[in-house]
């Protein structure tokens, strides 16, 4: 997925209204968010369910999320799991792994902007796009890995449609897999 629709960038590049990604799990899915400027994305978290596993790897782990969320001196980043639409620092965000830019000149990206009716809306527009939406919980209660994920609040917010890439190639791949 990241090959096709992300490309790395390095924090210097970065541009308010950017929509950066980030590896999980070895690169097996990524998560999204939208730059907001000042080292802060606003991306969404959705529901985690807490579990003698993720408190102990939480304790032990020497993993960046758990330096981060436990040491973030940024007044700005709503540290912890919330649920939701919620506001980091880029630190917290990236959790120790690299920094992409989604590309919406991609062209599987760029024909289903194009073909759905969606433009690319500038900077400020995005940003005040995502800004709104942090005191709304929308994305929590409605919180599905497939149709409504991280992906699908940084596409929307950028282009005006609600898509993720990483579903849509999933499910595609899916198909193919059952059908054969």
């Amino acid at each position: 997925m990241g090959d096709q629709t992300c490309r790395a960038i390095s924090r210097e590049m970065l541009k308010p209204g950017d929509h950066i990604c980030t590896e999980r799990w070895n690169g097996l899915y990524y998560h999204h968010g939208i730059y907001v400027g000042d080292d802060l994305v606003i991306h969404v978290n959705g529901p985690r369910k807490r579990s003698a596993y993720s408190s102990t790897k939480m304790k032990s782990s020497s993993s960046a999320s758990s330096v981060y969320h436990a040491t973030c001196q940024n007044n700005g980043c709503q540290k912890g799991f919330n649920c939701g639409t919620i506001k980091t620092c880029l630190d917290c965000f990236l959790d120790g792994h690299s920094l992409y830019v989604y590309d919406y000149e991609c062209s599987i990206v760029r024909q289903y902007v194009i073909q759905y009716g969606g433009c690319i809306k500038s900077p400020e527009e995005v940003i005040e796009f995502a800004t709104s939406k942090l005191q709304r919980k929308d994305f929590c209660a409605g919180y599905n890995l497939l149709v409504s994920n991280c992906e699908h609040f940084a596409t929307l917010c950028k282009t005006g449609l609600a898509f993720s890439m990483q579903s849509i190639i999933l499910t595609a791949k899916t198909v193919a897999f059952l059908t054969k």
